[in-house]
């Protein structure tokens, strides 16, 4: 995956194909904690990693659920927004220990909302404005 960083994105329909070309480099059981500002395009790029693993219906944030499965998507793709939560104790009422037993791709907006819940090894993309859209790069947590 480090291979793909450091990309330069320039509008919404690149971040869903790179998002797409990611999907390629992720496996059932991986975590992908997308962290940047509002707007930066974190649910486009899950858009492109869902329709990827075959997702045909529409992928929203979960501003408002907190979390969206797709189980139609193979493998399964479950996204989170940790952006409302106002402690670990509310995502673990959620079911967030539960959430990482599952054989699924999980994808999380605003991890940096509580970096203690994110498990080691888990997929990192930071994702910064820049003027002509957007920088992307890497790390694992």
């Amino acid at each position: 995956m480090q291979s793909l960083f450091p990309i330069e994105i320039d509008s919404a329909e690149a971040m869903k194909a790179f998002g797409a070309k990611l999907s390629n480099q992720l496996s059932s059981g991986d975590i992908l904690a997308l962290i940047g500002d509002l707007g930066a395009g974190k649910t486009h790029l899950t858009q492109g990693i869902a329709e990827a693993l075959g997702r045909t219906d529409a992928v929203t944030s979960p501003t408002f659920s907190l979390v969206n499965e797709y189980t139609d998507c193979s493998p399964e793709l479950i996204h989170f927004d940790w952006y409302r939560m106002d402690s670990p104790e509310e995502l673990l009422a959620i079911g967030w220990e539960d959430y990482l037993d599952r054989d699924a791709i999980l994808v999380i907006e605003w991890p940096d909302r509580f970096p203690e819940m994110i498990p080691p090894a888990s997929h990192c993309i930071h994702i910064e404005h820049t003027p002509t859209g957007r920088h992307l790069s890497y790390a694992l947590a």
